[in-house]
């Protein structure tokens, strides 16, 4: 009987340990490689569908072949998956799939429409926060404005809920606070129609659809209804998208219009005619702006155009560029804003070197195979 016993014990722990080593079996491995000379911290990779074909209906988890360090990860609708990890300069790694339940991963990203304060739409990473302005608030003419508005934050926590709750955003309670001024402007980086030499202000968006919700990436969609202007009828939509540990959102823009063959818009930061640091760099098309300090600190915009040929300039008041469009045709850009009190970006330098750096690994991107 107690042969038996060990016998039968014996064989259910060989048994346990085979199928735990099944189940946690490797299913792909795949290289990354940095093409720079550039540390790439907290950098985040989109790994086509194609690549990941074979595992797409399976659990896995994702670890740093060499450290072992499980990697937080992301599977976007489009069926691409987004990773974040570390690189050194020209590091070449490799990453294995394993056939096991992933982590609890920290969301480093958030968003949400906000009713309760006239609809608005407000996102952030672990870094910064925006809004956008919703229909409602045109019933308030003293409060309305037109571009995108900044939440300046110190801290790595999801701020969104708590300031709206509190109500009292615009003084600083140790996390940060609201003083970057929109009015009517694009603000941190927008984009309006722009016709005989004015902005066509088409009205605040009116209805939403979140598309990626994180924990690596916050993604959304706003539409525009149609309006008539300057004898035009325009419509737009906006998709815009805020990666963990960026400064900047990706943003991509479509209009439908009739009345006209092709639509000039301006795509751009407000700067206000102000004393601050305001660069344009035309060579890789991008341009920022550092205002002039206030009590609060200094918040610091930038825009950048991946994409076609741009001639950046300052009008009205305003740093970006005019682009022709035909109906539907796509408009993509880069925006978005840093404050010196958060301690990681303090003048305009930084911010220009965080920009040229950051331009430099957008046009650089981690090679997958």
């Amino acid at each position: 009987m107690t042969k038996l016993f060990s016998l039968y014990l014996t064989s259910g722990i060989c048994f346990s340990s085979m199928v735990f080593a099944q189940s946690h079996q490797k299913i792909l491995k795949l290289s990354l490689t940095n093409p720079t000379p550039l540390s790439r911290n907290s950098e985040i990779i989109e790994i086509p569908k194609h690549k990941i074909k074979k595992i797409s209906e399976k659990e896995f988890a994702i670890f740093n072949t060499s450290s072992h360090q499980e990697l937080t990860y992301q599977q976007l609708s489009n069926g691409n998956l987004l990773i974040q990890t570390d690189f050194k300069p020209y590091e070449k790694l490799s990453i294995s799939f394993k056939n096991q339940k992933p982590s609890a991963f920290a969301y480093k990203v958030y968003g949400r429409f906000v009713p309760e304060r006239y609809d608005d739409f407000a996102w952030e990473n672990n870094k910064i926060a925006f809004r956008m302005y919703g229909k409602s608030l045109e019933k308030v003419p003293s409060q309305n404005a037109w571009g995108m508005d900044v939440w300046s934050k110190r801290t790595p926590e999801m701020i969104i809920d708590k300031w709206y709750q509190l109500n009292n955003y615009h003084q600083d309670h140790g996390e940060g606070l609201d003083f970057f001024h929109v009015g009517k402007s694009l603000g941190a980086g927008d984009v309006l129609p722009y016709v005989n030499q004015h902005f066509l202000y088409l009205g605040n968006y009116a209805s939403y659809k979140i598309i990626e919700k994180g924990p690596l990436r916050f993604s959304f969609k706003l539409t525009y209804p149609e309006v008539q202007k300057e004898g035009i009828s325009i419509s737009a939509t906006k998709v815009i998208s805020l990666d963990a540990d960026s400064q900047l959102n990706k943003i991509n823009v479509q209009y439908s219009f009739s009345g006209i063959q092709r639509l000039p818009v301006f795509a751009g930061i407000v700067h206000w005619d102000g004393n601050g640091d305001k660069y344009i760099d035309n060579t890789q098309q991008w341009a920022s702006y550092w205002p002039k300090s206030s009590q609060n600190g200094t918040v610091g915009t930038a825009i950048y155009f991946p994409k076609g040929k741009t001639q950046i300039t300052s009008t009205q008041q305003h740093l970006g560029d005019i682009t022709l469009l035909s109906p539907h045709q796509n408009l993509e850009f880069y925006t978005g804003a840093a404050w010196d009190k958060a301690l990681e970006i303090k003048n305009a330098k930084e911010w220009q070197l965080y920009l040229e750096n950051k331009i430099y690994k957008i046009q650089h991107p981690i090679r997958i195979k």
